[in-house]
């Protein structure tokens, strides 16, 4: 999915009369095409704010949606919510979004066809879940859909970081100690034993080694750190099979692979717990599933699934042949094919999933937290004593 860029400019319009505004698009060229269809030529085109997508965040989404549900229940228009949010927002990218949609709107399109434009704001499964509202004539309960699922999705996001916090924190400090002792303190260390003529006990000459190592190949170490990230994205890609092999090797680890597949169950039965409620199909449900999906493992389970939905099988029948769905899912669903009741079957196993990768969050912290102390004392401890060892010898040596 390409960026999304705020641009600014200035045109004649067909009447000869000057004009300013902003335009949201990819490119520039495109840009400009849209404003010569609505007959104003362009002369100064600049960009505003890159990557837009970027700049918004869940929150400002949840915010947005609670406001216009809460307007649309008090008995206000669409286009009058929409005025009043413009009104009162700060950021120049938010206002000049409601200003385009109440000019999309007032020219006759729906909320949901407009939206739908920029994918990068406004995901997908936004966009359904909006039009299902509007074919129903039940647009306020959509937007509350809406902000339920995009604050699950906020919330997953925070367990998940909070999780990873604390142990990368506690990796990079490892590394930048460890490196520092080794690169700075530890050659200055070894000139003054030289010096003494002291004897090197077995630890410290292995030290030093891989210090006079370390500082030959830090240069090379950097630029390979460097090209990491990099290499990974290019390879993701220009080989879809090397992404799938690592998220099928992520889903293997014991317990983080249990916290991922987790949320994204958590994630695929909230979004169809939304969209059945709405008056979605389930076939079109799952087909916005896999569209806001962007891991290649889960969208092409998800893809398969619906490939199965066609030919007659029940949904329950189609992800038993699949073991990324659990045993637990499955019962819960087939139960609910017989009653009928499959929104309620997918809000359970959201609920559930969602409190289940709380859980397993937890725990994985609690039991890295120890591990990555050991690891750290452990390194730090060795250099140190491994530094300060030769002090013993240096009475033999003085003598």
């Amino acid at each position: 999915m390409k960026q999304l860029n705020l641009y600014f400019w200035q045109g004649i319009s067909l009447n000869g009369e000057s004009c300013t505004g902003y335009q949201l698009c990819t490119h520039r060229q495109e840009g400009e095409q849209q404003l010569m269809a609505e007959g104003i030529v362009p002369y100064h085109f600049k960009v505003k704010h890159h990557r837009l997508m970027k700049t918004w965040q869940l929150k400002t989404l949840i915010i947005f949606f609670q406001q216009l549900e809460s307007m649309l229940n008090a008995g206000l228009t669409l286009t009058v919510s929409l005025e009043l949010l413009m009104s009162n927002q700060s950021s120049l990218p938010w206002r000049v979004v409601i200003e385009l949609l109440i000019k999309k709107i007032t020219a006759g399109e729906k909320l949901s066809t407009a939206l739908s434009q920029w994918p990068q704001i406004f995901p997908p499964t936004i966009s359904a879940l909006i039009s299902a509202g509007e074919f129903t004539g039940h647009l306020p309960n959509s937007c509350l859909q809406v902000v339920n699922l995009l604050q699950q999705r906020q919330a997953m996001r925070e367990e998940l970081i909070a999780a990873l916090r604390y142990p990368s924190i506690t990796l990079l400090f490892l590394v930048l100690t460890t490196s520092g002792l080794l690169v700075f303190v530890l050659p200055e260390f070894a000139l003054m034993y030289q010096s003494l003529n002291t004897p090197l006990p077995t630890l410290t000459q292995l030290l030093i080694q891989a210090s006079h190592y370390l500082n030959a190949s830090l240069p090379l170490c950097l630029i390979i750190a460097a090209l990491i990230l990099p290499i990974f994205h290019y390879c993701d890609r220009r080989y879809p099979n090397w992404k799938l092999a690592r998220h099928r090797l992520l889903l293997n680890i014991p317990l983080l692979g249990e916290v991922w597949q987790s949320r994204y169950l958590s994630l695929l039965f909230s979004t169809l717990s939304s969209t059945q409620q709405s008056g979605l199909t389930l076939l079109n449900g799952l087909h916005l599933v896999a569209g806001i999906f962007t891991s290649p493992l889960w969208k092409k389970c998800i893809e398969e699934v619906y490939q199965r939905l066609h030919t007659g099988e029940k949904l329950s029948q189609a992800m038993a042949h699949y073991d990324e769905y659990p045993s637990l899912s499955l019962l819960l669903i087939r139960s609910a094919e017989e009653t009928g009741q499959l929104d309620k079957a997918f809000s359970q196993l959201a609920t559930w999933y969602s409190h289940q990768a709380s859980a397993l969050s937890r725990r994985l912290t609690q039991r890295i937290e120890p591990i990555m102390l050991a690891i750290s004392g452990g390194v730090v401890g060795t250099v140190v004593i491994a530094m300060y060892l030769p002090i013993f010898y240096l009475g033999e040596a003085l003598g």
